[in-house]
């Protein structure tokens, strides 16, 4: 499960960079807020009716409906929006690999808030991760895409620390489908203008590449990784998101062309190795990997 979830996160990548891309490269010149409403209308729609058809939607007080409301800002409108746009202004590979800090962001938010004991340990694995994507984005210029993917990162990071007392009071798949609808409901004033501007114009590859997006890297992985967390670790859990930018690596050279520069490799290493550290401490925090 947790292999499927790495696959579809990664291809959602070189996916969403074909989808996004301008049509003189090859692309669907699709906006990536378009894009993130259909996502996000698309989640809704099918959680809400599976949970139902399912029974295990749990109701939700009108006050656990405000913390909801907040955490879809930061685990789903926030979250996939900046992850689109960083995506359209940076390569796949790139954003893949910047996503696999989410696991160091998310211990460093953990002990700002007091909920983890700060440790040698974490600041070591924290310099490390960060000296790789330095390495990788550049240190006299960064990448403007770059920043809006680790702008993600924190965002999502953040979502992961401030959840976790509500999903383990209404369960994941109930947090899930309402994050979803609250995101769907609240970034409408910023999507939907895309959306029904766009929409008329979109080819048979646009909607099919839509299609998979939403499928993919949205229902499938979340369904997947919340059945995986059931089951598995929380460094289980973390460890697996390796496997995320090699596999866009592999997508993105056999669709795109593109190929690994040496740069990328080390930057690669080096990010992975303070992961490692972070990942790989007692207590940890539980990380679910969402982009």
């Amino acid at each position: 499960a947790l292999v499927v979830v790495q696959v579809a996160f990664a291809s959602q990548a070189v996916e969403g960079k074909i989808l996004m891309g301008p049509s003189s490269a090859g692309g669907e010149g699709v906006s990536p807020f378009a894009v993130a409403m259909v996502r996000m209308l698309g989640a809704a729609v099918f959680f809400q009716a599976f949970t139902r058809a399912t029974g295990t939607l749990r109701p939700a007080t009108r006050r656990d409906h405000g913390r909801l409301a907040v955490l879809s800002i930061l685990g789903i409108a926030l979250n996939q929006t900046l992850f689109l746009v960083g995506l359209r202004m940076t390569s796949p590979v790139n954003a893949a690999l910047l996503s696999v800090t989410i696991p160091v962001f998310t211990a460093a938010i953990a002990v700002a808030l007091g909920h983890e004991r700060p440790s040698w340990r974490l600041g070591i694995g924290l310099v490390t991760s960060i000296a790789g994507v330095v390495w990788l984005t550049g240190v006299g210029t960064v990448g403007e895409g770059a920043l809006v993917i680790l702008a993600n990162c924190v965002s999502y990071s953040a979502y992961i620390v401030l959840s976790r007392a509500t999903i383990q009071r209404l369960g994941t798949l109930t947090v899930v489908t309402w994050i979803f609808t609250w995101g769907a409901l609240l970034f409408a004033p910023l999507g939907m203008p895309d959306l029904v501007a766009g929409a008329p114009s979109w080819s048979i590859r646009s909607w099919g590449l839509l299609s998979y997006i939403i499928a993919m890297p949205t229902i499938i992985a979340y369904l997947c990784n919340a059945w995986a967390l059931e089951r598995s670790s929380p460094t289980l859990v973390s460890i697996y998101i390796y496997v995320q930018p090699v596999l866009a690596a592999v997508l993105a050279w056999l669709q795109l062309g593109n190929t690994v520069s040496e740069r990328l490799a080390l930057a690669a290493v080096v990010t992975a190795a303070g992961v490692t550290i972070v990942a790989t401490r007692r207590n940890a925090v539980p990380v679910p990997m969402e982009e």
